[in-house]
Formats: structure tokens, sequence, C-alpha cells
């Protein structure tokens, strides 16, 4: 399908070529322009979304990297083999009479 492009027109992808391409009303496009080349590519959606907790956590982390506060895998694998035992309150020994 061939269109004439005019001077104060917006470029539209005709209909029948998005059927084709499989691009849906709201799917996410990139655009990449070369020399007389417009290549279009849909985007999938990203599978997950994290929580609001979880990118507090993220901006969190970062900061302690940035200010040199970070632990190393390796510590954090020593640290999981070794298991810590919870303490408990002293209670003393009575003998029933």
């Amino acid at each position: 399908m061939t269109v004439v492009l005019k001077s104060n027109t917006d470029l539209v992808v005709p209909p029948s070529v998005r059927r084709q391409a499989g691009i849906k009303a709201g799917d996410q496009l990139e655009f990449k322009a070369s020399q007389r080349t417009i290549i279009i590519t849909a985007i999938k959606p990203p599978t997950y979304k994290a929580t609001r907790a979880e990118l507090a956590t993220i901006r969190k982390g970062e900061a302690e990297i940035a200010r040199g506060e970070y632990v190393t895998l390796t510590e954090v694998l020593n640290g999981l083999d070794h298991p810590r035992r919870k303490s408990r309150t002293k209670t003393t020994n009575t003998i029933p009479r």
C-alpha cells in the first residue's frame, strides 16, 4: 500500500497495515528511524509489576550501595548456612510435690 504524504498532515498507519502487523489499540510501540526507513515494533508489556513496598526497598538498597553500605552475596550465603536459634526466656525448673 502506498500513500502520498502531504506537508501539513501527520503520518497515519492505515488500519489494514495495523491488522496485518497485529497492532491493537493500547499497544506500546517503539520507533527506530534511519535514513529513509522507519521501523515500528510493538513492545510486550512487562509480565511482572513491582509493588510499592518492593520499589521502596530497591530505592533503599540503591541508596545504601551509593553510601558504600552493602553486603556481598557471599556474606549473605554464609549467613544462611548458620541459622540462628530463637532466643527463649529463661524459666526455672520446679519440681512438682
